[in-house]
C-alpha cells in the first residue's frame, strides 16, 4: 500500500485542499480478483485512484482488463463502486505486488450502513466557477423549479486561485451549490439538475465548470459521494457576466435564462453550442480560434432556423451569410455590415479550403474574430431572454446585449 503520505507527497501544499483526502480499503473487479485500493480527489477534482494486488502479478495484461470494482472502506464506513477503469501506468516490476494506477469514468461511495435515510440535500462542487472577489465569500440564492438553491464560494477559494495565479495548478474546486431535494426525487433526477446548472454556468463563465463531485445528505451526515471525471481547462477570468461589475450579476441570469436554457437544450442541444464557444476560448492559435466559431455559426444558425421553420433540411448548404440573414428576421438587431460577405468570403473559404487567411495580417484577423465571437454571444443571449448587460470581448467593459 502506497498509504496517505504518499499522496501528501505527491500533491505537496495543495494536499490539504483535497475534495476526499484519503481512503482506503480492499475489494474485488469484475474478474473475481482482490485487490487493495486507495482514492483521494485533489483540489480540482482529479481522481487518484490506485489497486494493489495481493498476489504477485504474473501477467501485466489482466490489469488492462478490469471494468469495473466494488469492495469496502478499512474503517467499514463506506461502500465503493468504480465504472469504466482506464489503466494508466504501474510502478514495479511485473513480479512483484504492483501498485496500479487507474481512471475510473465515475466512482460511488455509499455510506455502508444508511437504514432508510433519504437524502435530503446534495451539495455540488463547481470547477473554475468564481462569482465573487477572492476576498469575498459571500454567495446568493435563485429559485429552479421552485426551489430555492444557494450558491457559495468555497472557503478556501482564496487560497486556491492564489495556487492557480502562481501556476501551482491550472484550475480548482472554488464553489458549490446546495440543492434542497423533495421526498419523491431521486439523486439522478438531482444529479441531472445539476449538470444542466453547469452547463448554463459554461456559458455565463466561457470555461469548463463541471461538477467533478456531489455530496448527498440525510440531515446533516453525508451518505453518498459521487465522483466523475470531467473535462477540466485552465481557470481563467473571461466572464460573460460578472457579478462584480454587472448589476444583477449571475443571479439575474439565472432568474430570466436558465428555464429558456432547458427549453433550448431539448429544441436544438443548445449544450453543444455552449461547448464551442468555451472550446473557442481555449484556443491559442487564431486560425483555430476562427475555424471553431465558423462551426458554431454553422451548428447554430442551422439548428435555430430549421427550429424556427425558417429553412427546410434541404437547405441547409446555404452560405453562413444567408443563414444570418434569415436569423435576422426574427432578432432584427444584426449590423447590415455584418451581414456582408466578410465572414464567408473573407474568411471561411480561404481558412477551409486553404487552411490560412493569407490576405488578412494578424491584428485584422483578431479583430474579426472579436467581432463576430462578440456577435454570437449576444444572439445567444438574446435568444435565451437576458436583458442585462454582458462582459463585450470587444470593448472589454458591460454592455448592452
Amino acid at each position: 500500500m502506497l498509504e496517505q503520505d504518499y499522496f501528501a507527497n505527491r500533491l505537496g501544499d495543495v494536499y490539504e485542499y483535497s475534495r476526499i483526502p484519503y481512503k482506503c480499503g480492499e475489494g474485488t473487479s469484475n474478474q473475481n480478483v482482490e485487490y487493495f485500493w486507495e482514492l483521494c480527489i485533489d483540489a480540482s477534482g482529479n481522481i487518484i485512484f490506485v489497486l494493489h494486488t495481493k498476489e504477485p502479478l504474473q501477467s501485466l495484461a489482466n490489469a488492462f482488463k478490469i471494468q469495473s470494482f466494488s469492495g469496502i472502506s478499512d474503517d467499514e464506513t463506506w461502500e465503493i463502486e468504480c465504472t469504466n477503469l482506464h489503466f494508466l501506468a504501474r510502478e514495479a516490476e511485473i513480479s512483484q505486488k504492483l501498485p496500479m494506477f487507474y481512471l475510473p469514468n465515475s466512482i460511488t461511495l455509499k455510506r455502508k450502513v444508511q437504514g432508510t435515510n433519504h437524502s435530503t440535500l446534495a451539495k455540488a462542487y463547481f470547477s473554475n466557477f468564481r462569482f465573487s472577489r477572492v476576498d469575498c465569500e459571500c454567495g446568493f440564492l435563485t429559485k429552479i423549479n421552485g426551489k430555492e438553491l444557494c450558491f457559495q464560494m468555497l472557503e478556501n477559494s482564496k487560497q486556491l486561485v492564489e495556487f492557480i495565479d502562481i501556476e501551482r495548478i491550472s484550475n480548482a474546486i472554488l464553489s458549490k451549490i446546495s440543492i434542497p431535494i423533495n421526498q419523491d426525487e431521486d439523486i439522478e433526477s438531482i444529479k441531472d439538475e445539476a449538470t444542466s446548472i453547469s452547463w448554463f454556468l459554461n456559458l455565463l463563465n466561457l470555461n469548463t465548470t463541471f461538477i467533478p463531485i456531489i455530496e448527498y445528505f440525510s440531515g446533516s451526515e453525508i451518505i453518498q459521494y459521487s465522483i466523475e471525471n470531467t473535462v477540466k481547462n485552465s481557470f481563467h477570468r473571461n466572464y460573460i457576466i460578472d457579478n462584480c461589475r454587472i448589476d444583477g450579476g449571475i443571479p439575474k441570469a439565472f432568474n430570466e435564462c436558465y428555464a429558456n436554457y432547458k427549453s433550448w437544450q431539448i429544441k436544438i442541444d443548445i449544450n453543444t453550442l455552449i461547448g464551442f464557444l468555451v472550446e473557442i476560448n481555449q484556443q491559442k492559435y487564431i486560425e483555430l480560434k476562427l475555424a471553431t466559431m465558423l462551426m458554431a455559426y454553422e451548428y447554430f444558425l442551422t439548428k435555430y432556423l430549421i427550429n424556427q421553420n425558417s429553412l427546410r433540411q434541404d437547405q441547409v448548404s446555404k452560405s453562413v451569410q444567408d443563414k444570418l440573414s434569415l436569423l435576422n428576421n426574427h432578432l432584427r438587431f444584426i449590423p447590415s455590415q455584418m451581414m456582408d460577405d466578410t465572414l464567408r468570403g473573407a474568411v471561411r473559404n480561404p481558412l477551409f479550403h486553404q487552411g490560412e487567411i493569407a490576405l488578412m495580417n494578424l491584428n485584422d484577423k483578431i479583430d474579426i474574430f472579436k467581432k463576430y465571437y462578440d456577435l454570437l454571444i449576444r444572439i445567444v443571449l438574446r435568444i435565451l431572454g437576458y436583458t442585462g448587460k454582458y462582459m463585450s470581448v470587444v470593448t472589454h467593459s458591460p454592455t448592452d446585449p
